[in-house]
């Protein structure tokens, strides 16, 4: 079982995943933020988040989803570069 200190640091990771997921969204979709790479890297970091906090509470739908999510934005986030 983990320390309280670890499992309160899994749900932080947890509600700051699903913050930037939600910002990324808002600001992509609004045009605040017009640059696509700004918004795969909030998904990216949102999306390990949730991911995590899913995976420790064994909640299996949203952490796969949430991974899938992270290696499309990674994914995406690589061929920006190249």
């Amino acid at each position: 079982m983990a320390s309280p200190t670890h499992s309160k640091l899994i749900d932080i990771a947890g509600w700051i995943g699903a913050a930037l997921i939600i910002i990324g969204y808002g600001l992509y979709a609004t045009g605040i933020i017009p640059d696509i790479i700004i918004y795969h890297l909030l998904n990216l970091f949102g999306s390990i988040g949730v991911a995590a906090i899913s995976y420790y509470r064994k909640v299996w739908q949203p952490a796969i989803i949430n991974t899938c999510f992270a290696v499309f934005a990674t994914i995406a986030v690589i061929r920006h570069f190249l």
